[in-house]
């Protein structure tokens, strides 16, 4: 029996399936950093059609960097499907779920959601209002943490011993020593999706070659997936 389905956009950017709910998450940016991938315009035309992410149901975004997020694209989908939920860290629309507060929880569509504040990695970010995300359906527990810092303090405070049955990571949790010593000692995740990878085109650095030899440096996590090509799908 599958718990959910997972499916990239690109970067940090997933549809998440929970039964009939779709979950986007960091889904909808256009702006290219170097040595990262964003939506292009056909892909964005694509993604518009694709049963893994229409209808969505809720949109929500852990921090608004354009890396994980355009208003244009958000402006468009809400013309698309105006009933979807949509929720922000930062105030741009008039009808959104603000995240201001240090935990916010809501229940929706059958899913338990809980979003929490998270310290942005990097310490020139650390004012950026950034949010990691909980979702429960059916005593199945995922985890997605953003940009948080590779280790957080603030993050292993508020896992405190819960069990995470997916966790969806930045690469660098998996490539880090210190993320990987946090996988294993707190996160302690029965699968893991590791995302935020460029697409192969746009892989300036050698991210993809380094997570790749990192999954070896991990034999405790049994089902370790890497996402890196646009609407991989991955049924957990």
């Amino acid at each position: 029996m599958s718990h959910c389905m997972v499916t990239l956009s690109a970067n940090a950017g997933v549809s998440l399936v929970l039964g009939q709910t779709r979950v986007w998450i960091d889904v909808l940016h256009n702006q290219k950093t170097a040595g990262f991938s964003s939506l292009s315009p056909f892909q964005w035309a694509c993604l518009k059609e694709h049963p893994a992410f229409v209808p969505p149901h809720m949109i929500c975004f852990t921090h608004c960097h354009p890396d994980h997020y355009d208003r244009g694209l958000v402006q468009e989908s809400l013309s698309l499907w105006p009933q979807v939920k949509l929720i922000l860290p930062e105030p741009a629309f008039e009808r959104q779920i603000l995240l201001t507060q240090s935990f916010t929880s809501l229940r929706f569509l059958g899913v338990d959601f809980q979003f929490f504040r998270l310290p942005h990695a990097g310490t020139a970010r650390a004012h950026i209002s950034h949010y990691g995300l909980l979702a429960a359906q059916n005593n199945f527990h995922i985890l997605i943490a953003g940009d948080c810092t590779i280790a957080a303090a603030e993050l292993k405070e508020i896992l405190n011993s819960r069990i995470i049955d997916l966790a969806i990571l930045n690469f660098p949790w998996l490539t880090l020593p210190q993320g990987r010593a946090f996988l294993r000692e707190v996160i302690r995740p029965r699968h893991l999706l590791i995302c935020h990878l460029p697409f192969s085109e746009d892989d300036l650095f050698g991210y993809r070659k380094a997570a790749k030899r990192a999954i070896q440096e991990l034999p405790e996590c049994t089902d370790l997936r890497l996402l890196q090509a646009p609407f991989q799908s991955e049924i957990i």
